[in-house]
């Protein structure tokens, strides 16, 4: 049977540097854990006394952590599906892993910026963002690349 030239671009794209992928899978993979298990105390208890933060240090920018809380467990839910994508990998996984990768670091720019302060969580849980924009790059690239190969 004759490969197509899209079977050609799928296998070409398909091969990932083995430790992209497992760093890449690591870092959406523990961004998960993060982001759901805070986005759902933060939604169980608005007034942050499980996570043991008082609604003050947001500065009045939301009345308490209800939709904080709903929307990183939004983001919690969009890394799960960069993962399986990733995983699996789907030849569509830059989209995912960029948009949850990315959405992850607007939500770290943004709760910097409302709590007038860099905690050394910030620390934690971002540089493995940013580590993992850096192995989502080549995706995006070789993607790019292969799709004007066609």
């Amino acid at each position: 049977m004759k490969k197509s030239k899209s079977d050609t671009v799928y296998k070409n794209f398909a091969d990932q540097p083995k430790w992209q992928w497992i760093t890449l899978l690591s870092v959406l993979g523990y961004e998960t854990a993060g982001a759901l298990s805070g986005g759902i105390l933060l939604a169980l208890a608005p007034d942050g006394r499980l996570m043991d933060m008082p609604v003050e240090i947001m500065h009045g920018f939301f009345k308490d952590f209800s939709m904080p809380g709903f929307m990183l467990i939004g983001l919690g839910i969009l890394n799960v599906a960069a993962f399986i994508t990733v995983l699996l990998k789907n030849r569509n996984r830059w989209i995912l892993a960029s948009l949850a990768l990315g959405g992850l670091f607007i939500w770290f720019t943004v709760e910097i910026i409302i709590l007038q302060e860099f905690h050394w969580l910030h620390v934690m849980w971002g540089l493995p963002v940013i580590l993992g924009i850096m192995v989502t790059v080549p995706l995006v690239i070789s993607r790019r690349m292969e799709l004007h190969r066609c």
